[in-house]
């Protein structure tokens, strides 16, 4: 992907953390899960470690793919939405395979944050 592409994802990462301090986590997903821009938000700590995260970056792009094959019946996904006990999860597809990933903080609400972020990447 040239560098420009690149810095375009980043400054999308960038956007997302604007959006609300309880965003932990923006970064752009290739479709074989390798990271392509964002990451933490600075200062926050990740719960996971390096080798876990790489891990939950390919589980959420076969989760992406595997969806997709339902798409002639249902319609594309728009996002998917998980609430764990410690941290709240979406994946927003995007063009060309490309999957944004947020992580938020559980506690606070997200709905004007998944409205945003919808805005973006539309």
């Amino acid at each position: 992907m040239p560098a420009s592409s690149n810095a375009k994802l980043q400054e999308m990462c960038d956007r997302v953390f604007a959006i609300d301090q309880s965003v932990r986590f923006a970064g752009v997903l290739d479709k074989m899960g390798k990271l392509l821009a964002g990451g933490m938000r600075p200062g926050i700590k990740p719960l996971e470690s390096i080798k876990d995260m790489d891990r939950l970056y390919v589980e959420i792009a076969l989760r992406n793919a595997m969806r997709s094959e339902f798409d002639k019946e249902f319609g594309r996904t728009v996002y998917a939405f998980s609430e764990r006990e410690k941290i709240k999860i979406a994946v927003f597809p995007m063009q060309d395979g490309l999957i944004l990933l947020l992580s938020l903080e559980r506690e606070k609400p997200h709905d004007r944050i998944i409205s945003k972020v919808l805005e973006l990447v539309s």
